[in-house]
């Protein structure tokens, strides 16, 4: 049986490993303890990020565990990851980004009518495909233009569990503090057209 403190380093690599939240049963599996050995050095690991000294967090999802940034740090993010990959993210591509992430589903030519008829945001697009934090799918409509959605990796980046977190007080604003504006909020039911309650 292994201790507390010799669980918890290794639950925090592999959830920081992971792409995705991963179950209390496959920690256990992995780490060949029981069950009950991993919730306790979870709760334990999940007490010591609590700590205003730590910028993690564990979110506990319907899916399992998983390790993310805390929500006040999302602006801090957003400046800087574009910065490691040599380009600053420019105001449009955080217009569009904004765009995305509260209207979405949304094709190229909406985003191109959102911002106005003579700005094109094609490039904008797709650098913000590149930086995998959009992607796209279906082609609809008579141009045939892909459909763009926001992925996992912009709600990591941004401190969000689900897409529903964006109407909590202050979210918008903290995440695109540069270019929010009260125009570009749809209504609730335009934002989650398919599932109720905000599921995806």
């Amino acid at each position: 049986m292994e201790q507390t403190w010799e669980l918890k380093p290794k639950i925090e690599v592999l959830l920081i490993t992971s792409d995705r939240p991963v179950t209390i049963e496959a920690l256990a599996l992995c780490l060949d303890v029981a069950k009950e050995e991993v919730n306790a050095a979870l709760r334990e690991f999940e007490f010591d990020l609590m700590g205003a000294d730590r910028g993690m967090q564990v979110r506990r999802l319907p899916q399992g565990i998983r390790i993310a940034t805390k929500s006040q740090y999302a602006d801090l993010i957003g400046r800087f990851l574009p910065e490691q990959k040599g380009r600053p993210m420019t105001t449009q591509a955080l217009e569009t980004l904004a765009i995305i992430a509260l209207k979405q589903p949304v094709s190229t030519g909406d985003i191109n009518a959102i911002r106005g008829i003579k700005i094109k945001s094609e490039r904008t697009v797709l650098t913000l495909r590149n930086r995998k934090l959009i992607a796209g799918s279906a082609r609809w409509g008579p141009r045939r233009e892909n459909i763009w959605r926001t992925t996992q990796l912009f709600l990591d980046t941004f401190g969000l569990d689900n897409l529903d977190e964006l109407y909590k007080e202050g979210r918008m604003e903290e995440i695109f503090a540069s270019v929010y504006s009260a125009k570009m909020v749809p209504k609730r039911e335009q934002l989650f057209p398919i599932m109720a309650g905000g599921r995806w």
